[in-house]
């Protein structure tokens, strides 16, 4: 897939989209205000990149775990000509968001599923895997999930989110005494001048108070930070990799509050060998400006011995849909 080619008006939109998003009457204006264009311009961009795929979408995702779910990432030693039939195999199941081939001595098929039960999760995963004789894999469970989103600097062409820990406890959704589908038209805005009035009339509130409300479901977890999702190839952002070491509670935490890092999970093993119980993903327009970060990032946490396992294809190419759906 090839970068779109995006001048320097459509990078500084795009920065704003995904870090100053506000929950506004007429946000598009705002976001105008601030780079000196008019509202129309900003809305004509806006679908564009929309509509050439740049912007996934403009919204919020609901935490999984205000679902009552539980989350693994699983590692698969997986022969090579067995690939593409276990990839299909394993996005079969609907609650697998992420599914990667990556760079690893021993595991090379990595991906992320959810169920209700650790017990569950690991009876479908281990079914999954038999019917091709598979029994060389490792369930990593989530204990602890510090930071998820990501976000793209197309200024200096590495990941970069700053964002609040996530709570360790998470209210349920029902808790909110919102409906349901309050959180499903959250996610996915539509870009109009006034994007959030059918929004705030199903939360019962004023377009006004519908940031403060927000801002609290954050706080409590339940969903995550609101912002544009872009695709990462057509930004140039091409290289990606997975970091794994061990560490403490609170070191992984620091990993979390690193602005480069995205998808921050501290984890146990479930099922198989595994030595390291921490993980950050990071995102890079090249290898040199990805291993550049990671020893820095690595020096900072006083962390000498890890792992990097850089992802060569994409084996969900739906993964963005997919993860929409998913999350409700």
């Amino acid at each position: 897939m090839l970068p779109v080619e995006l001048d320097d008006k459509r990078k500084a939109l795009l920065m704003e989209l995904q870090y100053n998003f506000p929950i506004t009457r007429r946000p598009f204006l705002d976001i105008g205000r601030r780079l000196g264009e008019d509202e129309d311009w900003v809305l004509r961009e806006t679908r564009n990149l929309v509509g050439n795929g740049v912007i996934k979408r403009i919204g919020a995702l609901v935490n999984y775990r205000s679902r009552g779910l539980v989350s693994a990432l699983i590692g698969v030693n997986t022969p090579s000509e067995l690939i593409n039939d276990v990839a299909k195999a394993i996005n079969s199941d609907p609650q697998v968001s992420h599914n990667f081939l990556r760079e690893h001595s021993r595991y090379n098929i990595w991906f992320v599923t959810k169920d209700r039960s650790k017990e569950e999760l690991v009876m479908k995963v281990s079914s999954t895997l038999s019917r091709f004789g598979i029994n060389d894999f490792v369930i990593l469970t989530a204990l602890r999930t510090y930071k998820i989103d990501v976000k793209f600097d197309l200024i200096n062409g590495i990941s970069r989110t700053k964002s609040m820990i996530l709570p360790l406890s998470v209210p349920s959704i029902e808790s909110t005494g919102l409906p349901m589908e309050f959180f499903r038209k959250l996610r996915s805005i539509s870009i109009e001048k006034e994007p959030f009035n059918e929004i705030a009339n199903l939360a019962g509130v004023g377009v006004d108070e519908l940031g403060n409300l927000i801002s609290n479901l954050m706080r409590a977890g339940i969903i995550r930070d609101f912002y544009a999702t872009l695709d990462s190839e057509k930004v140039g952002f091409r290289e990606n990799a997975m970091v794994v070491f061990k560490a403490t509670p609170e070191i992984c935490e620091r990993a979390a509050l690193i602005e480069e890092t995205t998808h921050v999970v501290l984890r146990e093993v479930t099922l198989g060998s595994w030595p390291y119980n921490c993980y950050f993903m990071i995102h890079g327009i090249n290898k040199d400006v990805l291993e550049n970060a990671i020893s820095g990032i690595m020096r900072r946490l006083g962390i000498n011995g890890y792992e990097i396992l850089y992802s060569t294809r994409n084996l969900l190419p739906e993964m963005s849909r997919r993860l929409e759906l998913t999350n409700m």
